[in-house]
């Protein structure tokens, strides 16, 4: 299991630019991930592809990523990208970190656009979920983020 503690960790960091230490985003994703990994168990290779910044073409890795997602409040009950969610996680806890923040701002302003993209499973999220996977790990690295 530590493996896609790794994996949440590597792919999902700039989803959790909000915490403040390394060490509460392994403890953050180790409990978002401990319990999508019940209901959305992925391959090893899929695993290493996440890992690398590669979505999986699986349900279950795009299940995967939208139960993080949605754990960490970033997507609605309607499968949606909820910005103001990331954008208030960003504010509170870097409070005084305002490159951070504006960052993070403009990050997510950026994929908010995955919202207006059609997708095929509706609320379910997994395929939005993907989508936002896809521009969080493309661009983040244009904002100043290290993944």
């Amino acid at each position: 299991m530590s493996k896609l503690f790794q994996f949440l960790l590597c792919c999902c960091i700039v989803g959790l630019s909000y915490c403040k230490t390394e060490a509460e985003v392994k403890q953050y994703f180790m409990k978002l991930g401990v319990t999508c990994s019940k209901d959305h168990m992925i391959t090893p290779d899929e695993m290493v592809m996440l890992q690398k910044h590669k979505m999986p073409d699986s349900e279950n890795a795009r299940c995967l990523m939208a139960c993080v997602y949605r754990k960490a409040t970033w997507m609605d009950d309607k499968g949606m990208f909820d910005i103001t969610a990331a954008q208030a996680m960003a504010e509170n806890d870097h409070g005084d970190e305002t490159t951070m923040i504006e960052n993070s701002k403009k990050l997510f302003d950026h994929c908010k656009t995955v919202n207006d993209e059609t997708v095929k499973d509706g609320e379910k999220g997994c395929e939005r979920a993907a989508l936002l996977f896809n521009c969080l790990t493309e661009n983040a690295p244009k904002m100043g983020f290290k993944i």
